[in-house]
């Protein structure tokens, strides 16, 4: 599998990253995030998964040891510590960092915001858990093509940990068909699982994986006895159109399953990280399913 193309060097130059996220569906920063900022948000969710036994009670918290009560996402077991995560400000508040808000402005060409389900990816050993199959973002996150999502390791995530791994080009595709899966989302895209551009790297804490809703992505295998612990992130223009939620707009990752953000901030100094800015405008859903979705006009010229 080929390595990640660093972007971190060409930050500043819009233009540049705009033409590598059309040519490619993607863009790699190594230590984009403050390490140290990273880590406070792994130290806390490591103590909610410690206390919610998903860890070995023999080794350090900080280095994620599966126990045998770690379970795969969504399933029985899963909800009371998923909760406890979703109730942590400083997660919630990673997805709002200045250096990832401006790099979405930078590639949208305006102002850009969080949307507040904030997912966080807890991924135990295999064959016990199935990793996230294959798919495109855009089935699920519907209203803009042009949503971004960062996909940032909370903790070392090397390929045999289940890392994520991209298939550079795939937009040019548009939007594929599915078919359902086992894993997260439940759903498959139809593309070539060993097409020789899919790529990943060793991650490290700090770095950060931005694609756009076109680009095939998946997880791979955890193989190891660790926990892979991530988080995804997605942003959108001001004025693009944001889908409404079938249970009102802004809800929770997981809600109802998860309490909704009244009950989660309790306590938190600020929601604002949580919040839709006034103004958004809002479209219907569509059912994810259909086998024929057209595919919308993009800013970044997939070509």
């Amino acid at each position: 599998m080929k390595e990640l193309t660093d972007s971190y060097d060409d930050l500043k130059d819009a233009a540049v990253l705009r033409s590598r996220l059309a040519s490619d569906g993607y863009l790699f920063f190594r230590g984009l995030l403050p390490r140290e900022v990273v880590a406070d948000v792994h130290e806390q969710l490591a103590r909610i998964l410690y206390d919610s036994d998903w860890l070995a009670r023999d080794a350090d918290p900080r280095e994620l040891v599966a126990s045998g009560r770690a379970v795969e996402e969504g399933s029985a077991g899963f909800f009371g510590a998923y909760t406890a995560i979703q109730s942590t400000e400083a997660f919630h508040r990673l997805a709002v960092r200045p250096e990832l808000l401006e790099l979405a402005g930078r590639l949208l060409g305006e102002d850009a915001f969080a949307h507040p389900a904030h997912i966080c990816r807890i991924a135990p050993p295999s064959p016990g858990a199935n990793p996230t199959p294959i798919h495109q973002d855009y089935r699920f996150i519907q209203g803009s093509v042009d949503t971004l999502t960062t996909w940032l390791p909370l903790s070392a995530a090397p390929p045999e940990i289940g890392g994520l791994r991209v298939l550079a080009g795939s937009p040019r595709l548009g939007v594929l068909p599915v078919k359902a899966s086992d894993g997260p989302g439940m759903m498959r895209a139809e593309a070539d699982e060993n097409h020789p551009e899919w790529r990943t790297t060793s991650y490290q804490p700090g770095d950060v994986l931005l694609f756009g809703s076109l680009t095939v992505h998946g997880a791979m295998p955890n193989r190891t006895k660790q926990l892979r612990l991530s988080a995804d992130f997605r942003y959108q223009a001001l004025s693009a159109p944001m889908a409404r939620d079938l249970l009102g707009t802004g809800k929770p990752h997981y809600h109802p399953e998860v309490p909704d953000f009244g009950t989660l901030t309790r306590g938190w100094t600020s929601t604002e990280c949580v919040e839709v800015p006034a103004g958004v405008t809002f479209v219907d859903r569509w059912d994810p399913r259909v086998d024929d979705v057209p595919t919308p006009p993009s800013r970044f010229a997939y070509a």
